[in-house]
């Protein structure tokens, strides 16, 4: 059993995360929460937030991952102090202000351990006390017999693995050293032997095996050693080896005979053309691409010759690809290597004939021979290549008609040819499509640039510095670059900068080497109708265009847009990921609109932005009227242009929301100041889909700001309809105090003949602390308004949520089953399938405070399965809470269980706190029937923190009361 440090609790950072409290091991429990408690541990004493718990969890976060972190926290503190009296505060993971920290004694962590006995055995180094420094180094390498963290996933595990293990083999060679001092050579030669092949690039061990060897009389061994790290540096990274390894080899080599072990000399007659450029030492992923690359160019000459094209944008690494990706199958290319920069994103691309002449001089040929023609030095180039086994690397290339006259006619020859233009038209082997780095790519390629001690003190800034250069090498590499020139920079002073994007593109510069002038090279080739399409398809926040969006934009026919989106794909400054489908980078979006803003008038850009809202609201009123039938705002807010989609089902209404909605909210966020009215229209039309996907969070600031512009200019039923969906929005995400100012506001801004008025009042009769009286007649007045304007869907509604109100209030009456009723008859009137399973939702609720149980599950069932996975998600989460509740009940314990794990998840994916918080009170429930007090304690703990958050009362007070009657024994409450 492992222990650490005196009787109390510790921790174990190397091998598999381990805790320990007087000696007894305790359960860190799932994976993930494991990944939390190496966080808190590990920067342990320091606040940590709860950002830097996310980032440490995962690349790409769920859709609400506080909750999850929370969870993981909360179970962490009850194993670290299970006897705390409720009520009392956490003394060992507090809560701060930013975030948590967690409180150890000194010597608690395994690692502490270790660097005071590194630190301690540095000491009697440095003192000439070797004997003990070796000792104290083996009391270190003890404790870090296995890779620190094993099985913990997560960014921030894997980066700690890599540097602590970088730490290990530090102090192992400071050992090594140490048993050389001592005489132990022989044996510090054998275990360097093993270390060497385990960890080849590391130029330190390869040393102290050289120096173990010499020191033990095997000279000649030591030098062999030097050749085959030399050979491996050459041919991995295009380097030579340190001088500190340099210089113990021509130690070795003075005092050692002539015939022993001397390096071999190359022949100055070997005149084969050797042009590739040195691959750079920090060369970083693209494991899959240059594997790709490798295997097409070790073709047998059977299958013809090997052409590899890279293409991608400019900065995304070209050119250090192919130079990577060759070095090691130069020896199939024995005859020599050719190389040329095209300069093909330039105004003066190379000229074929004269690229042929300088190859045919590289080739030996004299400058009298040279033909003056381009055929002939086609043909005196391709002559000279036959039967010659070469690699060409045309880097840079601009168009088909430059590479053409390059290319060997000799099938045991090899090329590679990079470009911004796709070169659709040639024939090659190997098509190699180069996008941005991976995020870990990314990561991995930043901390070798400027280290991982910077890195590791700010790790969630980390990510977000890069997250502004999209992935694109060029742009990682200028700000490596400039922090590594600058190590009092934090890079948090990196990313304040970097957040701005009117300036960002200003610091993706260093000395002459900038992103903004590798797209003004492609930019400046382009032609006038293609310049403009650039600048305005880089007007909307948003960077991915259908062919129809883009058409819309541009104000152009679709074939003529097709044609321009070519041409920009043609330079590289626009990927096409899929057909007609068109992406523009985060940068290039940034480059192309500061063009915009210098070249285009302010009508033009106000007038593209307005034809792309105006086909957004198309949609959505389209949306509108699929999602919510027999609902008569969309009537009033159709727009003037004619025509637009159409939506055959609401699950296509739907998935247009899920793709689209995204780029409308950050769209409405543009223009809501030039164009308030048709973007306020817009945002009401939003109303169905975010009902639908409960996604308010989002529409939170969109709204706030709609609201504020038209109130400043005076425009009152844009304002109303900005208040109301304001309002709504933060009603639903728990912020009711806001909610009903906002609501109010709507109130008095619209009149009683418009829905506008009656949706605001549906709003305001459902907000918490109001009289359960009081919200009853509110609603029921929204639903007799409804039904006086012709609005059946705002009528059917508005009685549903009457009847949930009377249900959460009190006990129910004649007058809501007749209520509850007539929206069920509503709902199936207009033919409305997602209000009819809400309806039935409803129903259930009020089938179940009659006792009839059985009609409650059955409604409940045939709700849900009137819903696919992915419709309503908030109406399948209530449903399976229900029916948690209703099995629980009747007994049916395991379905209980199961039900209220479905409504859990599902609440957390929608961001539905007080769902959540139910669904977790219903599980707890469950549990504590079935006999299981602990698990049922730890659900309604989780509960109470929610109802308390969002400020419900009334809700916290059951599960309070549950609480105490769980901790006496007695069954808890029954479910509200």
């Amino acid at each position: 059993m492992w222990t650490v440090g005196a009787p109390g609790i510790g921790f174990s950072v190397f091998g598999r995360l381990r805790a320990c409290r007087d000696g007894v091991e305790l359960d860190l429990g799932s994976p993930q929460q494991r990944a939390v408690a190496a966080v808190l541990i590990l920067r342990h004493g320091r606040t940590v937030s709860l950002d830097d718990l996310v980032a440490a969890l995962w690349e790409a976060p769920p859709r609400r991952p506080e909750s999850v972190v929370r969870t993981y926290v909360w179970r962490l503190r009850r194993l670290l102090e299970p006897g705390r009296t409720q009520g009392e505060a956490w003394q060992i993971l507090r809560s701060v202000p930013g975030g948590y920290v967690l409180h150890l004694d000194e010597g608690s962590v395994d690692l502490e351990l270790f660097e005071r006995r590194v630190a301690e055995a540095r000491a009697r180094s440095a003192a000439g006390e070797t004997v003990a420094a070796r000792e104290l180094f083996d009391d270190a390498l003890a404790l870090s017999r296995e890779p620190a963290l094993t099985e913990v996933p997560g960014p921030f595990a894997q980066t700690e693995r890599s540097r602590l293990e970088e730490r290990r083999l530090d102090v192992v060679e400071a050992r090594l050293e140490a048993m050389a001092e001592l005489g132990e050579s022989t044996e510090a030669a054998t275990e360097l032997a093993g270390l060497v092949e385990t960890h080849p690039l590391r130029e330190g061990l390869h040393y102290l095996l050289m120096r173990a060897l010499s020191r033990s009389g095997r000279q000649a061994e030591a030098l062999a050693v030097y050749r085959r790290v030399h050979s491996m540096l050459a041919r991995e990274l295009g380097i030579e080896p340190n001088a500190r390894l340099q210089g113990l080899h021509a130690e070795i080599l003075a005092v050692t005979a002539p015939s022993v072990g001397r390096p071999e000399v190359v022949s100055g007659g070997d005149r084969a053309p050797r042009q590739i450029p040195h691959a750079v030492a920090d060369f970083t992923g693209r494991a899959q691409e240059t594997e790709r690359i490798r295997q097409a160019l070790r073709r047998p000459a059977a299958e013809g010759m090997p052409i590899v094209l890279l293409t991608g944008m400019g900065g995304a690494g070209k050119t250090s690809l192919v130079t990577q990706s060759v070095r090691p199958v130069l020896d199939a290319y024995p005859d020599g290597q050719l190389y040329v920069d095209l300069r093909g994103d330039g105004g003066t691309p190379a000229d074929p004939g004269a690229v042929l002449a300088s190859f045919l001089r590289a080739l030996g040929e004299r400058e009298s021979f040279i033909p003056a023609e381009l055929d002939g030095r086609v043909a005196g180039y391709r002559s000279r290549l036959a039967q010659q086994r070469m690699l060409i690397v045309l880097d840079n290339a601009a168009d088909f008609d430059q590479v053409t006259p390059l290319l060997p006619d000799s099938p045991s020859c090899a090329v590679v040819i990079t470009s911004r233009n796709a070169l659709a038209a040639l024939p090659v082997s190997l098509r190699v499509v180069l996008g941005p780095l991976p995020p870990q790519e990314a990561m991995h390629l930043f901390t070798r640039l400027v280290g991982s001690a910077r890195i590791d003190a700010e790790p969630y800034t980390a990510h977000r510095v890069l997250s502004a250069c999209g992935g694109l090498p060029l742009a990682v590499r200028i700000l490596g670059s400039r922090l590594a020139a600058r190590p009092e920079w934090t890079l948090e002073d990196l990313a304040e900068r970097l957040a701005d994007e009117q300036q960002r593109l200003s610091e993706l510069r260093v000395e002459d080497v900038s992103v903004e002038s590798s797209f003004a090279l492609g930019y400046d080739q382009l032609d006038h109708e293609s310049r403009r399409a650039l600048r305005l398809l880089a007007l909307p926040t948003h960077s991915l265009y259908d062919l129809p969006t883009a058409s819309t934009l541009l104000g152009t026919p679709t074939g003529t847009t097709r044609q321009l989106l070519e041409r920009l794909v043609a330079a590289g400054l626009l990927d096409e990921p899929a057909l007609d489908r068109y992406r523009l980078h985060d940068l290039v979006r940034l480059f192309a609109r500061r063009l915009a803003v210098e070249t285009d008038s302010e009508q033009t850009r106000h007038a593209a932005l307005g034809r792309l809202l105006d086909l957004h609201l198309l949609s959505a009123t389209e949306s509108y009227r699929v999602i919510r039938p027999g609902h008569t705002v969309v009537q009033a807010s159709l727009p003037a242009a004619p025509g637009g989609p159409h939506f055959g089902s609401v699950g296509e209404a739907l998935a247009w929301s899920a793709s689209t909605l995204d780029d409308i909210l950050m769209l409405l966020h543009q223009t809501a100041a030039t164009h308030t009215a048709r973007a306020a229209t817009l945002l009401l039309m939003l109303d169905a889909v975010l009902m639908s996907s409960h996604l308010w969070h989002q529409v939170i600031p969109v709204a706030a700001l709609v609201a504020d512009v038209a109130a400043g200019t005076h425009d009152a039923r844009s304002e109303a309809r900005a208040r109301y969906m304001l309002g709504g929005a933060l009603a639903s995400v728990g912020r009711p105090d806001q909610a009903r100012a906002n609501v109010a506001r709507a109130l008095e801004l619209s009149n009683q003949e418009d829905d506008v008025y009656s949706m605001a009042l549906n709003v305001q009769g459902l907000l918490p602390q109001l009289a359960p009286k009081a919200s009853m007649e509110i609603l029921r007045r929204a639903a007799e308004l409804a039904r006086k304007n012709g609005n059946s869907h705002l009528e059917a509604m508005t009685l549903g949520n009457a009847v949930q109100v009377r249900l959460v209030s009190e006990g129910i009456d004649d007058r809501t089953v007749a209520d509850s009723e007539r929206q069920v008859r509503l709902y199936r009137r207009l033919g409305d399938r997602f209000g009819e399973a809400f309806s039935y939702y409803r129903h259930g609720q009020v089938l179940a405070r009659q006792n009839l149980l059985s009609d409650a599950i059955a409604i409940h069932l045939r709700s849900l399965d009137m819903l696919a996975v992915g419709e309503q998600d908030l109406v399948r989460a209530g449903n399976h809470v229900r029916l948690c509740e209703a099995y629980t009940q009747t007994g049916g314990l395991a379905l209980a269980v199961r039900h209220a794990e479905e409504g859990l998840l599902l609440s957390r994916q929608i961001r539905h706190e007080q769902l959540e918080a139910v669904s977790l009170r219903a599980l707890g429930d469950a549990k504590s029937a079935m006999n299981r007090p602990e698990e049922a304690r730890e659900h309604w703990q989780l509960a109470l923190s929610i109802f308390e958050s969002v400020r419900l009362d009334a809700l916290a007070d059951g599960v309070r009361e549950r609480l105490r009657a769980g901790s006496q024994g007695t069954p808890p409450p029954t479910a509200a």
